[in-house]
């Protein structure tokens, strides 16, 4: 069984709409669908959220890979709106343990910071060379703040390219489970300290975002694997 998993529906309408796959009625917190081998679930936003998610569909399917797809706000105007990225690094921005000796963005007794699968971003690359990779920092806060911006790029030495609020989550859950995770993100807006700029990004882009989720799934993932 592989797992495709994504925060919003709005990033999986355009899936849901053209392989129509069979939603899972097990669950009551959690939207699962189901299509031959592959499930389709949506964590909701939020990091919590993503943990609870992808640890109970972990424990209940014998799930040999994720994919997490969905959306993201970059910090760098190199990186245009609906941009594909595929993620190599993942980073907690907002985690501070460090009077206690650990590093920026490390929860305790965690490590720094998490990584895709190298097979995965290997295959992935070589099939889509346009793809672009970055490193993801994942929070409960939305980027739109001036001093939430001058923390990341300082705190982190400018290395984090885009930010969502699930992403990083997965990545641990995934790891702990000794599950194989690569992460593909599309770029809805460029995150600035103008939050009405972005807002109005992120809901001209979204749909189109989707849609090309869609195209992912259906010709780089859904028709390649077992």
């Amino acid at each position: 069984m592989n797992l495709i998993i994504s925060a919003m529906k709005e990033e999986f309408a355009a899936t849901l709409n053209v392989l129509k796959p069979k939603i899972v009625d097990k669950y009551t917190q959690i939207e699962v669908y189901q299509k031959d081998n592959w499930l389709f679930a949506i964590s909701k936003i939020g990091l919590v959220n993503a943990a609870m998610t992808l640890t109970t569909l972990l424990k209940d399917y014998a799930i040999k890979t994720v994919y997490n797809l969905g959306t993201v706000g970059t910090l760098k105007p190199n990186f245009k709106p609906l941009s594909v990225l595929a993620i190599t690094e993942a980073y907690y921005t907002f985690a501070d343990a460090q009077e206690f000796g650990y590093a920026m963005g490390q929860i305790p007794g965690e490590l720094p910071s998490y990584y895709s699968d190298k097979k995965l971003i290997a295959t992935i690359t070589t099939k889509m060379p346009h793809i672009q990779t970055a490193v993801l920092g994942s929070s409960d806060i939305f980027i739109d703040k001036i001093e939430y911006f001058e923390h990341i790029k300082t705190k982190f030495k400018n290395k984090i390219d885009v930010v969502d609020m699930e992403g990083c989550t997965f990545f641990q859950v995934a790891l702990n489970y000794q599950i194989p995770i690569v992460s593909i993100k599309i770029v809805t807006d460029y995150l600035q300290a103008n939050k009405k700029s972005s807002t109005i990004q992120f809901k001209q882009n979204l749909s189109q975002a989707g849609i090309l989720i869609c195209e992912l799934i259906s010709a780089e993932l859904f028709n390649n694997q077992e």
